[in-house]
């Protein structure tokens, strides 16, 4: 009998040690979002200082094309380029994304969506984020931004028109 005893009350505390990780995983999911969210923000805002408190510094970013003449184009750029496209002066620049999938282990993650990219209220392109992300210090930061750019054969975005 006690041997059941123990065995229940340890099955019990082992309940209770999972669900914090569960409420766990969605606070960090909800703060990779919010990273995210800062990032298409410090985009909208030309807000270099945004986008250098939420990347870490020698991040590497990748997009992928598909030119005019059907070759494959990769454009690569490391952390002061980035920084360095974000002027403050130039168009008027909104990303959308929308179903994001968050994977998460420890404290490491990968954020995977479609979006939609508008330059001065036109459409631009559309395509897939894939961003990888660290956690550092209880923040989640931007590590590696890779993208997709897609100029034709775009579906409706989800979230309408741009406001």
């Amino acid at each position: 009998m006690r041997t059941h005893t123990l065995l229940t009350i340890s099955l019990f505390i082992l309940l209770l040690i999972s669900k914090p990780t569960s409420a766990q995983s969605t606070a960090d999911e909800q703060a990779i979002l919010n990273t995210v969210d800062q990032f298409v923000t410090a985009l909208a805002e030309r807000n270099r200082q945004l986008l250098t408190s939420i990347t870490v510094q020698g991040s590497l970013n990748i997009s992928t094309s598909i030119g005019a003449s059907g070759d494959q184009r990769i454009r690569i750029q490391n952390y002061t380029q980035l920084l360095n496209n974000l002027s403050s002066e130039g168009p008027a620049l909104l990303e959308r994304y929308w179903d994001p999938t968050v994977l998460i282990q420890r404290d490491i993650a990968v954020f995977w969506a479609p979006y939609d990219f508008h330059v001065n209220g036109e459409f631009s392109h559309c395509g897939i984020d894939s961003f990888q992300l660290i956690k550092r210090d209880d923040r989640w930061l931007l590590t590696n931004l890779s993208w997709t750019v897609e100029r034709t054969g775009c579906a409706e975005s989800p979230l309408g028109p741009p406001a």
